[in-house]
Order: C-alpha cells, then sequence, then structure tokens
C-alpha cells in the first residue's frame, strides 16, 4: 500500500472512532425528560494519558496466577484515555513479569479501575456506553463491588457483587451475575446468560437499577433480567471496569477461552463514558 493511501486509511479510521464516540448517547437516561434521576457521578473520559485520579484508581498485581503456565497480570499500562473521548482497557502478551518464581515464557497483562475510595453509593441507576472485546482469550466486566461482598451471613443484604455486564472476545453470549456470602465454600451467586447476536459490534448502553427491594438489567433500553437473589444489597458498592486473563486449567472452562497460539493479541474494550444516578424524591 503506498504510504499516501495508509494515512488517508488512518485519519479515516481516527475520523470514525471520533464521530462513534461523540454521537447521541441513546439508551441513556440523560436524554430522557423528567426521567426522575439525578446524575451523581459522571466521567466522559476526555483527555489523554491516565483516567482522572480524583475518580478512578487503577490496581496493579499479579491478578491470576498460575503455577503451570503464564500469569494474568493486571497494568497500569494497560489503561489509558485514547485522546478521542474514551477509556481503554487493553489485553496484551508481556515479557515474563516474575522470573524468580517460576519460568513461563511470557505472561499477560490487562487492566483495570474502580472508584473505591473515590465514590460509592448504595441503590441508584448504572450505565456505562462501551464496545466490547473482539478477541478470544479474555473478557471484560462493569460491575460494582465492596469489600463487604467477603462477610458471610447467609444474605446478600450485607454486601454483594453486581456484575452489570460481562463480555467476551469469542462469543455474542454475555451475562449478568449476583455473587454474596464471599467466594469460598460459602459463596452463592445467581446469573443469567444472554445471547444477543452482534453485541461485540459497534457501541452499547449497559445499565443496571438497584432499588432497596430488587436489581433490574438493561441492554440498549431494554430490560433483561430481574433479581432479588439473596436479599438486596444495602450497602454501598463501588464502581469497576476491568478485563481478565487467566490461563489456569480449572478456570478455562466455557465462560473463559484458552489463549490461542496465533497471537491475536493486542486486543481492547472501550468505554465512552460512564454515569451513575440517584432516584430522586417524590
Amino acid at each position: 500500500m503506498r504510504r499516501g493511501a495508509k494515512t488517508f486509511l488512518g485519519l479515516s479510521a481516527l475520523a470514525m472512532l471520533a464521530s462513534c464516540s461523540t454521537s447521541s448517547p441513546s439508551h441513556s437516561v440523560l436524554n430522557q425528560p423528567n426521567s426522575g434521576w439525578s446524575l451523581v457521578f459522571q466521567d466522559e473520559f476526555n483527555g489523554h494519558g491516565r483516567p482522572d485520579p480524583e475518580k478512578w484508581i487503577s490496581q496493579e498485581y499479579n491478578r491470576k496466577q498460575n503455577a503451570d503456565g503464564p500469569d494474568g497480570w493486571w497494568l497500569r499500562d494497560n489503561v489509558n484515555l485514547t485522546g478521542w473521548g474514551q477509556l481503554e482497557i487493553s489485553a496484551t502478551r508481556i515479557p515474563n513479569r516474575n522470573p524468580d518464581e517460576d519460568d513461563d515464557p511470557y505472561d499477560y497483562a490487562s487492566g483495570m479501575v474502580s472508584t473505591e475510595g473515590k465514590f460509592e453509593t448504595t441503590f441508584g441507576r448504572f450505565e456505562a456506553r462501551m464496545k466490547l472485546p473482539q478477541d478470544p482469550g479474555w473478557w471484560m466486566a462493569f460491575w460494582l463491588f465492596a469489600d463487604e461482598v467477603h462477610h458471610v451471613d447467609g444474605s446478600g443484604e450485607d454486601g454483594t457483587e453486581i456484575d452489570i455486564i460481562e463480555a467476551f472476545g469469542w462469543t455474542d453470549k454475555i451475562g449478568y451475575a449476583l455473587h454474596w456470602d464471599g467466594y469460598d465454600e460459602y459463596h452463592k451467586t445467581q446469573n443469567k446468560r444472554d445471547f444477543r447476536p452482534g453485541i461485540r459490534s459497534g457501541w452499547h448502553v449497559f445499565a443496571l437499577e438497584w432499588t432497596e427491594t430488587e436489581y433490574t438489567w438493561f441492554v440498549d433500553g431494554e430490560q433483561v433480567w430481574q433479581s432479588s437473589a439473596g436479599g438486596v444489597s444495602k450497602v454501598p458498592l463501588w464502581v469497576k471496569l476491568s478485563g481478565e486473563i487467566s490461563t489456569h486449567s480449572s478456570v478455562a472452562h466455557k465462560w473463559w477461552s484458552n489463549m490461542p497460539e496465533d497471537k491475536r493479541l493486542p486486543d481492547r474494550f472501550l468505554v465512552d463514558w460512564v454515569r451513575v444516578y440517584e432516584k430522586e424524591k417524590p
């Protein structure tokens, strides 16, 4: 390809990306007059570099250890603003980061952001406009969490992990889930898997309404699930966006995918915006 043609195509692609990102944020209550919701948190992800430190933290550690193969890390370098109004969380293959512990030929990395210590709330409507990953071997999540999720008392009222959306780079099946009473022998969960052809193409708005009595999930304005399993959480939760990679054989089941050998990484998912609302008083 001629250099000029390549430059033109590159500029055209960037223009299209910008156009997609700044188009009307459909399916958000922000566009609905007199919706009964008040905006209490938002990020439009403008600028370059790292996400706003007044709103987000990024943890960095060996997220998915594997004594028999490459590990899956969370790294700050895998979380950036694109300069076109999006947050980008990428998946990459990296040099082995812990050669003193294993002799893996390489490791994998993704990243996360959360509002832990910055913003948390009880009840509300949580929305994000996102473009999902494309390549196998990893997946993303938009979720709510707090340390109280580890408490065990037979009820989710003292803390529930709420997965607003889990999506994968190799299937159009997505998931919504609740987890409570920790993650060990007393762990309880309820979930729904939802096959939505074409969901990995283009931008989509994923939302959750959390009230005192139930949780309700939405995709592009359509209600897709409702649950109050375990008893609805009554403690504040923070917002998380993350990518996950694991090569552990006990984990790489149908909801994970073994990293393919054709080395298609890097891949990414994009977040156009995140918004949180509280219900207005009557």
